[in-house]
């Protein structure tokens, strides 16, 4: 199996699967960047206050169809993250 794409690209989805908007900020697309970070931050901080870690513990969930609402957002901004750190790291730079 040969893997394809250059360093530049491999760096920034690894960044941004550690969290969005890292990877973008490592290609030097400021804005996208900020929006990334703030997007899972945001979403971050809503499945936050939606369930604690007791709960997960004790195998309860309060409000489940909001932790899922919650966690899918939080899913969406991750993968949209790691898939453009990915497009735009292939990309030349100007």
């Amino acid at each position: 199996m040969i893997m394809r794409g250059s360093r530049r690209q491999w760096i920034a989805l690894i960044l941004s699967g550690i969290f969005p908007g890292l990877g973008q900020f490592y290609l030097r697309a400021w804005g996208k960047g900020a929006a990334f970070l703030f997007a899972g931050g945001v979403a971050t901080w809503a499945l936050g206050r939606l369930v604690s870690v007791q709960d997960i513990l004790a195998g309860l969930l309060p409000y489940p169809g909001a932790t899922l609402t919650a966690l899918l957002a939080l899913l969406a901004v991750f993968l949209w993250s790691v898939v453009d750190a990915w497009l735009s790291g292939g990309r030349p730079q100007p």
